[in-house]
């Protein structure tokens, strides 16, 4: 069994090379994951809208309802302010959008796209270009630009301090790509690890694999459900970062 090969299988990408023509239509499978969590996750929103008399209607809507308080009271306005509810509908969909994309990598035959930079960078462009459009609604276009400068700050200062406060608008975008996709990746590896343990050492030793695979599938099972932990607090951090993010722009000074 070759270790590299069964890891790299799990965590990269693969392009199913479909031609159009002579057109290459990039499918791959991190895109089909992301249509079918796109779906999924379309397809809860709607039950979790309706109101029905079945038990299970009702209880998808109390759902929706308490997720949708929780996200408000709990993320945009301790973030934001009240400012932030006409944006509410973006972070429901923000933290939903990640949680089933982390937790689609523990379903066989499925891809953790969060893992993927090219997936974290899109979402974290998107939460840049909220953060952007909210300096410029509520401070107008030259006044968010000034709100890179501190009130107070000497004018021979301003050349320094614009640039640097601008860097680090970019860089809080780029953190919220690299932490999401660092974390998944480095969780999805350490899984696919310690599954590998169990027939590496069963095919140098039946007895060996007999005596280790207890302890190994013990260590999977504790692995796994703390994937699921990081799988939620991720989906968290990055909606709640967002909303933070959004805030100081909002409520600067």
């Amino acid at each position: 069994m070759e270790v590299s090969e069964t890891i790299a299988h799990h965590i990269l990408d693969h392009d199913f090379g479909v031609m159009l023509g002579t057109v290459h239509l990039p499918i791959t499978a991190h895109t089909l994951t992301m249509f079918g969590i796109s779906l999924v996750l379309l397809f809860v929103c709607i039950l979790m809208s309706r109101t029905g008399k079945s038990v299970f209607m009702r209880l998808m809507h109390t759902l929706g309802e308490e997720y949708v308080a929780f996200m408000r009271d709990g993320i945009v306005v301790p973030g934001m302010g009240a400012e932030g509810k006409q944006f509410l509908s973006y972070f429901c969909t923000l933290f939903l959008f990640i949680l089933f994309s982390n937790l689609a990598g523990l379903i066989p035959q499925m891809k953790t796209i969060t893992s993927n930079i090219a997936v974290t960078g899109a979402l974290a462009l998107c939460s840049g270009a909220l953060i952007v459009y909210c300096g410029i609604k509520f401070h107008g276009g030259w006044g968010f630009v000034k709100t890179f400068v501190p009130g107070g700050t000497p004018w021979w200062l301003v050349p320094l301090i614009f640039p640097l406060e601008v860097i680090s608008l970019i860089i809080r975008v780029c953190v919220l790509a690299i932490r999401l996709f660092a974390n998944m990746l480095s969780g999805h590896m350490v899984l696919l690890s310690l599954l590998l343990i169990i027939f590496i050492i069963g095919q140098m030793s039946k007895i060996a694999g007999v005596g280790s695979a207890v302890p190994a599938m013990g260590l999977e099972i504790f692995m796994t459900l703390l994937e699921l932990l990081v799988a939620f607090l991720q989906a968290y951090v990055f909606t709640l970062l967002t909303s933070i993010y959004a805030g100081l722009v909002i409520h600067s000074h």
